[in-house]
């Protein structure tokens, strides 16, 4: 059974989001923190619904350099 709510150390490892990103994105508004005490909880589901509205990656793999002529 998936947790309801996270502590900010499980949310960076649930997320990949660094604990620093996590507050920003918390002051902009973009997930609600909840306090119970001193422990600070986000929402599973506030996080997934974060990185679903992310844009897709752009990755580019890098050319091959071309060959130097033998000549």
């Amino acid at each position: 059974m998936e947790p309801y709510a996270l502590t900010i150390p499980e949310a960076v490892r649930f997320s990949g989001i660094a604990r620093t990103r996590l507050y920003l994105l918390a002051s902009e508004g973009k997930i609600t923190m909840r306090k119970i005490g001193k422990r600070t909880l986000v929402r599973a589901d506030d996080l997934k619904a974060l990185i679903e509205k992310l844009p897709p990656a752009d990755i580019r793999l890098a050319s091959a350099k071309p060959a130097a002529d033998a000549a």
